[in-house]
C-alpha cells in the first residue's frame, strides 16, 4: 500500500528563489512542500549574504560621514567610535524579523507545508527527506550556491574565512587580507576599510571586478587605492599556511616571489552551485560544477523538474532568482510558456562609488554580435552631484545602432542604487533616447542625468553628428 504523501509541487531550498515559488504555487491552490536545511526561510542571502553585508555597509558609510563633515564646513569634535557588537545585534534582529515575517506569511497558506531537512531525489517523482519519502508531480530546485574555494596549496585554506564567517566574530578585525577582487570582496574590503580595519587585496587578474564593465570598475579601483587599501594585482598564489590569527600567504608578482603575514584571511573567489548530494542524477537532471542546466523556460533535462537561482548555470543574484521563480511557476501551471530574458537583468554593486548595471554592457553586446554605440554623462557636470560633493562617476547608455534602442545602462555614483529603477524600466521597455527625453525629471536630482544624456543624443543626431 502506497502511504507516501503526495504533492503537486516540491521545492528544494527556501531562499529568494524557492520561497516565492512555493508561495505562488500555494496561492494558486496547489499542494506544496518547501524543504530547506535551515529551520526558517531566507537562504544565504538573508542569513550570510545580501542582508548582513548591507547592515555592515550602512554602519560603515555612516561612520565614514564623520570624516566627510569638514567638506561641508561642519566641525565634529568628538572622536567617532563604532560599536561592533551593536552592529552584530542589529544584523541578528533584522535577519530574525525578516525570517519570522516570511514564516507568518507562509502560515496564511494552509496548503503550503515547510519542512526542515536534507532532501534528495530518489527518482523523477520521489523525494527523500531524512529517510521520509514523498511523491510529487513537479519539482523546483532552488538550492542556491556557496563560497567556492580554489585548490590552493597549504593547510591555511581550510581555516580562512568566507563571506559567511565575517559576522561570526564579536570583535572588529584590526587587519584582513582578501583573496579575490570580485563583487563580494570589493564590497567587504571598502566597508571594513571605512571602519578603520587595515585591508589588503590580492587578485590574479590585472584589475578588480574582471566581469564588470572596465570603465566602471577602474573608478572603484582608484577610490580603493586613494582610501589606503593595498591592492596587489597579477598575483600567482603559492602555499597558504597557518590558522586564524596567524596566516602566511606565499605568492609571486611580476616574477618576484613574496609572502605576507596576516591575522585574518578572507577568500572570496566566486560561488559554486549547490548541486551535489541532492540526487539530481537519480532524477535525470543534467548538471556540472557550474550548476544545473536549464532552458529559457527554466525546465531541466527532466520535463517535470525546473531549477531557479544560484544553483543554475548563469547569473547569481537574489532578485534574478525571484524573477525566475515567477517564470517557473507560470510555466508549470499555466498553458502558455514564458522565457527568462537575461538581456534585461539588473544588478547593483554596493561599492564606493556604487555600480549599477542594467541589460547589456559593451562587452556583452560584442559577444552577441550586436553593433552598438555608447553615450556618456559625467556627474562632474551635475548640479546634485556637485552639491553633494560626489561628482565622480558617470551614466552610460549602450545603444543598438540599428534600432536606436537603449540595450544597456551603466551607472557609477555614490547613489547608483537609487537610479537603477529608472534604468531598469528604460531597458525593459526597449526605450530610445527620444522616449526618455519625453520624461520631465525634477531638479536638482541625479535622475536628471537620464534626461540630459538623452537630450544630448537627440541634439547630436539633429546636427548630423
Amino acid at each position: 500500500m502506497d502511504t507516501m504523501e503526495k504533492y503537486d509541487l516540491v521545492v528544494l531550498g527556501a531562499g529568494p528563489g524557492g520561497t516565492p515559488a512555493a508561495m505562488a504555487a500555494a496561492q494558486f491552490g496547489k499542494k506544496v512542500l518547501l524543504v530547506d536545511k535551515r529551520d526558517a526561510p531566507g537562504g544565504e542571502c538573508l542569513f550570510e549574504g545580501c542582508i548582513p553585508s548591507k547592515v555592515l555597509e550602512n554602519a560603515a558609510n555612516r561612520f565614514a560621514m564623520l570624516k566627510e563633515m569638514k567638506a561641508f564646513h561642519i566641525d565634529v569634535e568628538a572622536k567617532g567610535q563604532i560599536h561592533w557588537e551593536a552592529v552584530l545585534a542589529d544584523k541578528a534582529q533584522i535577519v530574525k524579523q525578516r525570517s519570522v515575517g516570511t514564516l507568518k506569511q507562509m502560515e496564511q497558506l494552509p496548503n503550503l507545508h515547510f519542512k526542515q531537512g536534507s532532501a534528495a531525489f530518489v527518482d523523477a517523482n520521489t523525494l527523500d527527506i531524512d529517510g521520509e519519502k514523498v511523491s510529487f508531480a513537479y519539482a523546483i530546485v532552488a538550492t542556491g550556491a556557496n563560497a567556492y574555494l580554489p585548490p590552493f596549496e597549504g593547510k591555511g585554506v581550510a581555516h580562512a574565512w568566507t563571506n559567511a564567517d565575517v559576522f561570526k566574530h564579536s570583535d572588529l578585525p584590526e587587519e584582513i587580507t582578501f583573496i579575490g577582487a570580485g563583487a563580494i570582496s570589493c564590497e567587504l574590503v571598502q566597508m571594513f576599510n571605512k571602519l578603520g580595519t587595515t585591508c589588503r587585496m590580492l587578485e590574479r587578474g590585472e584589475r578588480i571586478l574582471k566581469h564588470i564593465d572596465e570603465e566602471s570598475a577602474l573608478v572603484v579601483q582608484q577610490k580603493m587605492i586613494d582610501a589606503g587599501i593595498d591592492i596587489r594585482l597579477n598575483v600567482t598564489f603559492g602555499k597558504i599556511n597557518g590558522k586564524e590569527g596567524d596566516f602566511t600567504v606565499h605568492y609571486s608578482q611580476d616574477g618576484e616571489t613574496k609572502s605576507l603575514n596576516t591575522p585574518h584571511l578572507l577568500i572570496a573567489t566566486g560561488r559554486a552551485a549547490n548541486v551535489e548530494g541532492i540526487g539530481l542524477e537519480n532524477a535525470g537532471v543534467s548538471f556540472d560544477r557550474h550548476g544545473i542546466k536549464v532552458d529559457k523556460t527554466l525546465q531541466t533535462t527532466q520535463p517535470n523538474i525546473y531549477a531557479v537561482g544560484d544553483c543554475t548555470v548563469g547569473p547569481k543574484f537574489a532578485h534574478w532568482a525571484t524573477y525566475q521563480a515567477g517564470i517557473a511557476i507560470h510555466n508549470i501551471f499555466a498553458p502558455m510558456k514564458h522565457k527568462s530574458d537575461m538581456g534585461k537583468l539588473s544588478w547593483v554593486l554596493f561599492s564606493d562609488p556604487q555600480i549599477a548595471s542594467v541589460g547589456l554592457s559593451e562587452a556583452d553586446a560584442a559577444k552577441a554580435g550586436m553593433e552598438v554605440e555608447t553615450a556618456r554623462y559625467d556627474f562632474a557636470t551635475d548640479a546634485r552631484a556637485q552639491i553633494d560633493k560626489a561628482a565622480e562617476g558617470f551614466l552610460k547608455y549602450v545603444i543598438e545602432k540599428k534600432s536606436g534602442i537603449i540595450r544597456g545602462i551603466q551607472i557609477v555614483s555614490e547613489d547608483a542604487s537609487s537610479l537603477s529603477g529608472e534604468a531598469s524600466l528604460i531597458v525593459a521597455n526597449e526605450m530610445t533616447a527620444m522616449d526618455v527625453m519625453k520624461t520631465i525629471h525634477p531638479h536638482p536630482t541625479l535622475t536628471e542625468s537620464f534626461g540630459k544624456l538623452s537630450q544630448s543624443i537627440f541634439m547630436k543626431k539633429m546636427m548630423g553628428r
